[in-house]
């Protein structure tokens, strides 16, 4: 409402014409309804006179708008003032702004492997609106997860409340097994009423790749002749995972070797492969000995595997011989004898000059050597001498004893075998 006033009241009839000077920043017709040209006029003793305009009410963001009346023509009045500027008052909040994505869960390869995000405001705005999209790595993601398009900017026109512009973002395939992960979706706002930035979106990327598969190797160590050597299983994964890996391990208790002696006991454990990691070991003490032996044979186990399946279960490790065959030394006590008497008998031992894991049996044999026939000597009914496993000295009595004869003649000599 304009209101024109007299600087006096008059005896006379005044008039004064009145006009939209079509100079204002509000739009007649969509602002205010259009202002029809006119003429006030005071009986004798008015002071004040009104124009009114009716305003548009909208839900519109937008900045305070004016309207500009004028005054022309009077009668019987001068005019002071002739112009009204009137002001339609804005009273809508700034519009708020949200982030939409479609779909808000994507698939880490193939056709479903990207995301749109649009932007939308709960009411209009008289100015343009954008909003620069950013995305982050979330949870269990890094930034080589997904990429955002070319395109980051989203547009919202004046008198719309949706976006235009297209901003996508993408998942990047990997092969490592892992959990699902996260993107943080944000975006920076501007309009030139004000605004603020909306809310920031989770966008989920669900892992597609299979669990990879653990398996454990056959190794083999050389055992030394003392102290310890090691002989160590390689378990490894058949891929790297982004997911920690368990697995428990234990000795079978089927190798050929002897646990506590052959090598250290084995403690059940667990490996455990933190993201990333493709190969853990096993190691196990093997005790050094100069035992002759065959290859000896330890066996471990692999059960209960987390976020990964076991193709090989079972890794048999050898702890390999290095010892050389033991050499057997025959002796002769007394290794010179009478013909005859008491001391007319030899006793046959056997020693080794290192132990050997297996039984060693020594068959002794006598021929008739220099100067001498078989009937000169006897050899006992017991031919074999024993050496125990693990022993270097033998059992078992085997006895050269010399047969007397009445003929002189030079010293005999008999071949002990």
């Amino acid at each position: 409402t304009f209101t024109v006033t007299l600087s006096g009241a008059s005896d006379r009839q005044i008039t004064v014409g009145y006009a939209d000077a079509g100079t204002g920043t509000a739009t007649s017709g969509t602002d205010y309804t259009a202002l029809t040209t006119g003429t006030l006029t005071f009986a004798a003793g008015d002071t004040s006179k009104t124009i009114t305009v009716s305003v548009t009410g909208d839900t519109t963001d937008e900045p305070n708008e004016t309207v500009v009346v004028t005054l022309s023509g009077a009668t019987n009045a001068t005019i002071s003032t002739a112009t009204g500027t009137g002001t339609i008052t804005d009273d809508d909040d700034a519009p708020e702004v949200t982030l939409s994505l479609s779909p808000t869960s994507i698939a880490e390869s193939g056709p479903s492997n990207a995301s749109t995000v649009t932007a939308s405001l709960d009411h209009p705005s008289s100015a343009v609106t954008t909003i620069t999209v950013a995305a982050a790595a979330g949870t269990n993601a890094v930034s080589g997860d997904f990429s955002l398009s070319s395109n980051k900017v989203l547009t919202i026109a004046a008198g719309d409340t949706s976006s235009t512009g297209t901003v996508t973002i993408t998942a990047v395939d990997d092969s490592r097994d892992g959990p699902d992960k996260s993107v943080t979706v944000s975006g920076s706002a501007t309009n030139t009423q004000g605004i603020t930035n909306p809310s920031d979106l989770t966008l989920t990327i669900t892992d597609d790749d299979g669990e990879p598969s653990l398996s454990i190797d056959s190794p083999s160590a050389a055992e030394g002749d003392s102290g310890s050597a090691t002989l160590t299983f390689t378990v490894t994964l058949s891929g790297a995972s982004d997911r920690q890996i368990t697995v428990g391990y234990a000795d079978a208790a089927t190798g050929t070797a002897t646990s506590g002696t052959d090598y250290t006991a084995i403690t059940t454990g667990t490996l455990t492969f933190a993201a990333g990691d493709t190969s853990k070991t096993i190691a196990v003490s093997v005790t050094g000995d100069t035992t002759d032996e065959p290859n000896e044979t330890v066996v471990v186990t692999l059960s209960g595997a987390a976020n990964a399946t076991i193709s090989t279960a079972t890794g048999t490790g050898t702890i390999t011989d290095d010892d050389d065959a033991p050499e057997v030394t025959l002796s002769l006590s007394p290794a010179s004898i009478a013909e005859s008497g008491a001391s007319n008998a030899s006793t046959v031992t056997a020693s080794l000059d290192h132990p050997s894991s297996a039984v060693t049996r020594i068959t002794v044999a006598a021929t008739a050597g220099t100067n001498a026939v078989s009937g000169d000597f006897s050899l006992s009914s017991n031919k074999v001498l024993t050496i125990a496993a693990g022993d270097t000295s033998s059992t078992g009595t085997v006895t050269i004893t010399a047969v007397d004869d009445s003929r002189d003649g030079p010293d005999k000599s008999v071949t002990v075998s």
